[in-house]
């Protein structure tokens, strides 16, 4: 109801009506309205001032009760049912006045104007504590952090008091929330927590919201953000969004962190009373605790976290996936001559198309999916492999590896013969003993060694090598070659083309008597 009896006082003292309206939040009209009415009915401030508000709709209203005229012209929007649709993700006030005015039209009734509607259902929904609606939408974001008040257990081996970190999430339009206990803040625990977050959520809000720490996000800044791979991919498995707050700004999360407090106090100080000796079974007690939190009656408006959630924001969530989210670390590789990329010192063949390329690996805890530009190209089990060996895929290798690519059998064979015959004779035997490509590697190692100590070197030591095992590889030649026995024995000749080398048999002898 304007304010008649200040609009009278201050007409009197003389101020203007545009003063007026500016001073008591009026329009122009009403201000200039009531100024006549009070001149054609002869009344002044003083008559006014003791008047009751029924008295004064009665002079300077004479519709008396705003809402009387409203129903009798205009169509009153069911302002309960459209709080309820609000709450939707993409529901705004402009679509639901239009859904409003096209009704009216279509039944002959005369509908408010877009500035009316939406000034009646402002106060409908400050009146009955729906406050909430304004700033958020159910099922739209879910804000997540770790919490400063560590939870605690004994070790029932040592007695030892353990530390952990309280993981906290909070939906903002109900408050609805969650909170776990995990060992640490490294990433399978803040991947598990998220995952059991949704699961007690029972579905998946659009935007999910943490904090700018190393766990989730590598990198924030105003042009650029860049998430960490297993949490992004997480993210993409529960089709969700990650929006990190701007750094340095906790408002941006405000429903968390308050709510951090408000766990600390209630669930973390009533926990003081239970001797918890896991983990598990201190999230056990947690849980219980935590839903007498969403239960609790909130203090000035009705209802409670829990019923909110249940009666607008559950079903605006997302279904939750058919499969639980499978943790997995990311690692870039590239593929080798052999068509095999390594990962954990094992071997796994990659389609020879990408050789020289650059791969994804996707690591899980018993397989690896390799990836090139963000498509799958194959997949290896990892269980039960072993250091140097390989896990190789027939198909994965060309159908002519002898002329296929830039390196092959053929090049290092060649290469071979130039430093040696024996060096030859390894490089052959090595590349008998099964798919060629599987020793790309381990020949070329050999090879590079003539950089390091000569042809002439090079190729005795595989002689020596040769003769101690019908497969001798690099470890063996490397030994051999270091060794200082047949150093001494080494031709030291500065002539680099020499490929001959003359031995009495009192050499071999004594090479024998030394190694025995």
């Amino acid at each position: 109801m304007p304010n008649y009896v200040e609009i009278l006082r201050l007409y009197e003292a003389g101020f203007s009506q545009r003063l007026i309206a500016k001073q008591v939040s009026s329009g122009r009209n009403t201000v200039s309205r009531t100024i006549k009415i009070a001149n054609e009915k002869e009344v002044t401030y003083e008559i006014v001032v003791k008047w009751t508000n029924e008295e004064l709709l009665s002079v300077f209203d004479p519709q008396k009760d705003g809402k009387v005229s409203r129903e009798a012209y205009y169509e009153m929007p069911n302002y309960e049912q459209l709080s309820k649709e609000l709450v939707k993700p993409g529901v705004t006030m402009q679509l639901l006045w239009e859904e409003y005015a096209q009704e009216c039209r279509l039944n002959n009734k005369v509908f408010y104007k877009l500035t009316q509607f939406k000034k009646y259902f402002n106060e409908y929904l400050n009146n009955h504590s729906f406050s909430h609606v304004l700033r958020h939408k159910a099922g739209e974001q879910v804000q997540v952090d770790w919490s400063g008040t560590r939870p605690q257990w004994i070790d029932p081996m040592t007695g030892e008091i353990i530390k952990g970190d309280l993981f906290v999430a909070t939906l903002p339009f109900s408050n609805y929330t969650y909170a776990q206990a995990c060992i640490d803040q490294k990433m399978p625990s803040w991947i598990d927590a998220h995952i059991k977050m949704f699961e007690y959520f029972d579905g998946v809000p659009t935007i999910l919201t943490p904090d700018n720490l190393r766990t989730g996000v590598t990198k924030n800044t105003k042009t650029q953000l860049i998430l960490n791979p297993t949490y992004e991919d997480m993210a993409s498995h529960y089709q969700t969004i990650i929006v990190p707050t701007r750094v340095a700004r906790p408002k941006d999360k405000a429903a968390v962190e308050n709510h951090v407090k408000h766990l600390t106090t209630f669930i973390i100080a009533r926990m003081r009373h239970y001797q918890c000796f896991s983990i598990h079974e201190y999230n056990q007690y947690l849980l219980n605790i935590l839903n007498e939190f969403n239960a609790k009656p909130f203090q000035k408006k009705d209802g409670s976290r829990l019923s909110v959630f249940h009666s607008l924001e559950k079903d605006t969530l997302k279904p939750l996936p058919v499969y639980r989210y499978d943790l997995c670390t990311f690692k870039d590789a590239k593929v080798y001559t052999n068509s095999h990329i390594t990962l954990n010192k094992h071997h796994y063949s990659v389609p020879y198309q990408y050789i020289g390329e650059k791969v994804t690996l996707k690591i899980y805890s018993n397989h690896v999916k390799i990836y090139h530009n963000n498509q799958l190209i194959c997949e290896h089990q990892t269980e039960g492999t072993k250091p140097g060996a390989y896990s190789t895929n027939s198909a994965h290798l060309p159908e002519d590896s002898k002329n296929y690519g830039q390196w092959n059998s053929t090049r290092y064979l060649n290469w071979a013969s130039r430093i040696g015959p024996n060096v030859h004779a390894v490089v052959t035997r090595l590349f008998e003993q099964g798919p060629e490509q599987q020793y790309y590697r381990r020949v070329h190692a050999i090879l590079k060694m003539a950089d390091t100590y000569s042809d002439q070197r090079l190729d005795k030591a595989c002689h020596y090598a040769l003769e101690r095992t019908s497969h001798p590889n690099y470890t063996v030649i490397k030994q051999l070659i270091d060794n200082p026995i047949t150093q001494s024995n080494f031709n030291t000749s500065t002539d680099e083309t020499e490929q001959s080398y003359l031995r009495g048999a009192d050499y071999y002898d004594k090479f024998n008597r030394k190694n025995q």
